[in-house]
């Protein structure tokens, strides 16, 4: 009954997962057993070694510089400094993944978080069937035996000192040794207990300083790991920390010069804490086996791993702890690179150790820095991220990479830098240069009209072989999802609206918008400034996206980072060759239109908030979803197009016959977005006239689906007619729904209920129910006897449209030139101060004038 009132820090329970795990594991580890044996055999010729065997003759001599042999492969001042970048690390065959205290432990820091495990146990166990080598350096072992000891712990005290210690009493202290011990079995169990799920077997290897101190010891470990990697075992390995405490540290000094270990001082830190310098000159030549952060970088050079990973709780090296302001009171920003030759690396601050394991960040960062002046190039990431060993390996940009290849790094941070660099030059551009940019684009358009629709062929039939192909094993595949066919026309209609940006290219940036006259002598100005980087992602049926906003970004003064499909992969590149040629022909970096190609990955770009200042994604309502979920950037949305057309009981046949065509099958000038609703009223069917309207759209091949209320009610009428598939989907070019309704109410009602509120039409002859329907119709158009093909920014005389948004802020309907431009206040004094009209020395006079009559505003 005493345990009713357990104090918290002992738990509700214990995971009846672990306990299940630890009892059964005790008689399952063969393997791991086999492995034990043979790593002691392997250590043998150094068991029970002292003093004398390791050439010294008394304890003295530790802490003096000894010479000791090469450990093997001679790395090179050109091996070190190879380039190594994100896209290489695919390719990488042997890596060590050291996993964290805080990755491992549960928030509380008792016991093992069996889901990040777990997680963490099927991605290497993906990369050991991929053929990857996997050493694995794990802490947690403290931690789990924690909470082992602290139930033992509970279970020996009394009744009456268990109640003494209250609900928030700190738990009685345990010793990390002690803990060390106790855990480090169950952790192995639960280790071994699921990588058998998938088929791999694992090893325990526990090392202390004398396995690296030691010739003979350092060499049977590596030939001992060596040999479980070549069986397919992977190594689990870890510090002892039954044989130190928390505050005892060891250190090496090695040469990445010739890779020997040079001196071994046991009591370094207390020497440096005191202020003595023992002359020994360590620099990056030194590790400190402190943690497994440290005993990592060691196996990593030892064993010629071209990778380390080291895996804690932070997404990866900051330039000051997360959380708080460095000491310049700069807001703490990710490096995804870290290059130790860059000087502003050591202006780096760094947080305190954890309270569970005794590796900080400062530790880490010593540690990738010696691997990487030893050749093996680290990343260090984020453990608690979903899938982030996989996501490391497919070249992602996750964590911070060490590398001194980082100043030419092609990892997104780095091109979306560039494309802040210059987007910063193209606004100082004056109009008369962007203009003849943009004259140059139109100019090589013309001029490499038959090159462009070449290209746009054999992206066309590449598709379509690739739907042949995967059509062989039952993929089905709509017309409208092929790369958009260009034509001369569409050509022609393109290089039309680039002239028409060009014409008002003079007049976009530094516009002034606003003059006050704040009080006597103090003037505020506002004028229009470009918003800096854009990112644009199409989809296969955008390719022509590329010079249009390329041209509208040169014209606002924009950088633009463009993110194709593969689909259109050839008409992309040649239209980006023409925007690059026209750049560098006036002197202009071609940092400026960025096209994104291969493995560079669009959740990568997503993120870089502060590089990146829109997206704008056009196309299919699939990847407009993709986008708005994975960032944080404002999105300047491409929306759905689920337009409808109602044709109402008093609309002219004619009239109606031209919208609903050219509303659905023309696509070939201006808009993009067809109708794929048609609601009729059924006055149209009581007639007779209901199948003379739909006509010429099935004589145009356009596949017509009954809604649920024509079927139901109009069972003759719609007798030829498929069901709808839905009424909130899109058909593309190939299908239209087609539904009924009684009166103009409905009408409205269905549009609200159903549509995406983009663009919706009435063919009507009365004025005043077209003007109920295009008031009480939530959409962003409402359009009025003709066709939904107009809802385009070109129509509008907006030149062409970065996008279309359905959202109430800050823009709605198709978005011109606009979209790209924000603004800047500029306030013009003479030694204004606030405190004169505190004192009422001054007053407001907040004095308007019209920026193009300069006539007074009044408010």
């Amino acid at each position: 009954g005493g345990f009713t009132t357990m104090p918290h820090f002992f738990g509700a329970r214990v995971d009846g997962v672990i306990m299940t795990g630890l009892r059964a594991g005790r008689q399952g580890l063969i393997h791991l057993s086999q492995a034990q044996g043979c790593i002691s055999r392997k250590l043998s010729t150094s068991k029970g070694s002292d003093l004398n065997a390791m050439g010294r003759t008394s304890s003295m001599d530790l802490l003096n510089p000894i010479p000791v042999k090469s450990r093997g492969k001679q790395v090179t001042t050109s091996e070190q400094r190879k380039d190594f970048l994100r896209e290489d690390i695919p390719s990488v065959k042997r890596v060590v993944i050291k996993v964290g205290t805080s990755v491992l432990t549960r928030d509380n820091e008792f016991g093992v978080s069996l889901t990040r495990l777990a997680s963490l146990v099927e991605q290497v166990s993906a990369l050991v069937h991929s053929g990857k080598e996997v050493i694995i350096v794990t802490s947690g072992a403290v931690g789990f035996g924690k909470m082992r000891l602290q139930v033992q712990n509970v279970l020996s005290q009394t009744v009456r000192n268990t109640l003494s210690w209250g609900a928030n009493a700190s738990p009685p202290s345990l010793d990390s040794r002690a803990c060390a011990a106790a855990g480090q079995s169950g952790l192995m169990t639960l280790y071994d207990a699921m990588f058998s799920q998938y088929g791999v077997s694992i090893a325990q290897l526990l090392v202390t300083m004398s396995d690296f101190q030691v010739d003979a010891h350092r060499a049977n470990m590596c030939e001992t790991i060596k040999e479980l990697i070549k069986l397919g075992i992977v190594p689990v390995c870890n510090e002892n920390d039954v044989f130190y405490s928390n505050t005892e540290s060891r250190e090496f000094i090695m040469s990445h010069q010739n890779t020997t270990i040079t001196s071994f001082n046991p009591n370094f830190k207390q020497n440096i804490d005191n202020g003595i310098d023992d002359g020994v000159d360590r620099g990056d030549k030194v590790v400190r086996l402190t943690a497994n952060d440290s005993l990592s970088a060691l196996l990593a050079v030892e064993l010629d791993a071209q990778l380390m990973i080291v895996l804690s709780n932070v997404d990866g090296l900051y330039t000051a702890p997360p959380g708080r302001l460095s000491s310049m009171g700069a807001t703490p920003k990710l490096l995804h690179t870290f290059n130790p030759d860059d000087p502003q690396m050591e202006r780096l601050e760094y947080g305190r150790d954890r309270r569970v394991g005794r590796g900080g960040m400062a530790a880490k960062v010593d540690a990738s820095k010696f691997a990487l002046n030893h050749g093996v190039h680290c990343i260090l990431a984020n453990g608690h991220q979903h899938d982030v060993i996989s996501k490391i390996f497919e070249g992602r940009t996750i964590g911070t990479l060490f590398t001194r290849a980082a100043g030419r790094d092609s990892t997104p941070y780095v091109k979306g830098t560039e494309a802040r660099s210059a987007s910063r030059e193209m606004a100082k551009l004056p109009s008369s240069v962007r203009k003849k940019v943009l004259e140059q684009i139109v100019k090589d358009i013309t001029r490499k009209e038959d090159v462009i629709l070449a290209a746009n062929n054999e992206d066309l039939q590449e598709a379509l072989r690739a739907i042949k192909s995967e059509g062989a094993v039952g993929s089905d595949h709509r017309p409208d999802q092929l790369p958009l066919s260009l034509s001369k026309r569409k050509l022609r209609s393109l290089v039309q609206k680039i002239d028409q940006m060009t014409a008002t290219a003079g007049n976009v940036v530094g516009r002034n918008v606003k003059w006050c006259k704040v009080t006597d002598g103090l003037y505020l100005e506002q004028e229009t400034v470009p918003i800096g980087v854009a990112l644009c992602v199409f989809d296969k049926a955008c390719p022509d996206v590329v010079p249009l906003l390329a041209s509208l970004c040169i014209a606002s003064g924009n950088a633009v980072i463009f993110k194709s499909s593969r689909e259109s992969f050839h008409t992309t590149q040649i239209f980006h060759s023409i925007i690059i040629s026209a750049l560098k022909a006036n002197n202009i970096s071609e940092n400026a239109v960025i096209n994104l190609e291969g493995r560079d990955n669009l959740e990568d770009f997503l993120v870089l908030q502060d590089q990146i200042d829109m997206v704008i994604p056009r196309g299919c309502k699939q990847l407009i979803e993709y986008v708005n979920t994975r960032t944080k950037i404002p999105v300047l949305g491409d929306t759905e197009g689920l337009c409808h057309v109602y044709v109402h009981n008093d609309a002219n046949l004619e009239v109606a016959a031209r919208v609903l065509v050219d509303s659905k099958c023309e696509a070939s000038y201006a808009g993009r977005y067809g109708v794929e609703t048609i609601l009729v009223h059924s006055h149209w069917i009581e007639t007779g006239k209901f199948e003379e309207l739909l006509e010429p759209l099935t004589s145009k091949g356009v596949a017509l689906f009954a809604g649920p209320r024509l079927r139901a009610q109009f069972k003759s009428q719609s007798a030829k007619m498929p069901p709808a598939w839905s009424l909130r989907c899109e058909y593309g070019s190939s299908g239209c729904a087609v539904e009924v309704v009684d009166s103009l109410e409905e009408a409205i009602q269905h549009v609200n209920d159903y549509g995406s509120h983009h663009t919706d039409v009435i063919v009507c002859e009365s004025e005043m129910d077209s003007r109920k329907f295009s008031r009480e119709v939530d959409s962003a158009c409402v359009f009025q006897n003709c066709s939904t093909r107009f809802s385009e920014g070109y129509s509008f005389g907006l030149g062409t449209e970065v996008g279309v948004t359905t959202k109430r802020v800050p823009m709605r309907g198709p978005i011109g030139i606009e979209g790209l431009m924000t603004s800047k206040y500029i306030l013009r004094g003479k030694g204004h101060a606030v405190a004169d009209i505190a004192d009422g020395k001054s007053k407001w006079v907040h004095e308007k004038k019209c920026v193009t009559c300069g006539l007074q505003v009044r408010d």
